[in-house]
C-alpha cells in the first residue's frame, strides 16, 4: 500500500521514521506484537517529499520521531509526536 491509499482510506496512519531513531525501532517492535487495525505505512522522513508537498501542514508539524499522522479520506485528523502504541490508541479512540 502506498501513502496515497493510506491517507485516502476511511482511517489510516502514516508513521514517519528515520534510520537512526531508536524510538522508531521500539515502536516498530511494539506494533509487530500489537498491530494497528487500520491501514498504515512507515515512511522514512527524508523520502517523503511527495507526502510533504501534498500535506505541508503535516510536514511542518514533524519534530519528534516517531511521528504519526492519522488521516481520513485525505484529511489530516490527528498528529502524534514521539508516538507510542498507547498514544496512537488514545488518538484513535477519540476519532
Amino acid at each position: 500500500m502506498e501513502w496515497r491509499e493510506v491517507v485516502s482510506s476511511e482511517l489510516g496512519a502514516i508513521i514517519i521514521t528515520a534510520d537512526d531513531c531508536l524510538h522508531c525501532i521500539e515502536l516498530q517492535a511494539a506494533l509487530l506484537e500489537y498491530p494497528l487495525l487500520i491501514p498504515n505505512l512507515w515512511v522514512e522522513k527524508r523520502e517523503a517529499r511527495e507526502l510533504y508537498a501534498e500535506y505541508p501542514l503535516f510536514a511542518a508539524s514533524i519534530d519528534v520521531l516517531p511521528f504519526v499522522g492519522i488521516f481520513s479520506k485525505g484529511e489530516g485528523k490527528a498528529v502524534i509526536r514521539a508516538a507510542t502504541p498507547e498514544r496512537i490508541a488514545e488518538a484513535l479512540a477519540i476519532l
